[in-house]
């Protein structure tokens, strides 16, 4: 069989011969080793990324679990139910609960941000 480079003109011709059964074989075992891998690697990263995924619901779950938390204390405390986290941090200030105004500040920026959407 003739083959020519890269196909240009100009580039001198290579003669290419069919592959012996030995070849072949050694081929399609480097291939199937090959794909074992390509394999092992893929059900790594599947299983990493499984990881990623229910950590990151675990940490979604902890931080929902300590809204509750702040919301029961705000409202034990006569003061109506935060709409978002800013009202819910100035909440808890309003009601001496700086420890907790801080935790969950650093709750949300730890569980909620970088837990769940990084």
């Amino acid at each position: 069989m003739w083959a020519t480079g890269n196909g240009h003109s100009d580039m001198p011709e290579v003669l290419e011969r069919p592959l012996s059964s030995e070849e072949r074989l050694q081929k399609a075992k480097a291939m199937v080793e090959q794909g074992a891998q390509d394999y092992r690697a893929a059900e790594e990263a599947d299983a990493e990324l499984s990881i990623r995924r229910r950590a990151a619901a675990a940490c979604e779950i902890a931080f929902h679990g300590l809204i509750e938390l702040a919301d029961v204390l705000i409202e034990r405390a006569g003061h109506r139910l935060p709409e978002n986290h800013a009202q819910r941090v100035e909440a808890l200030e309003d009601i001496d609960r700086e420890d907790l105004a801080n935790l969950y500040h650093r709750a949300k920026d730890s569980l909620h941000i970088l837990g769940y959407y990084d």
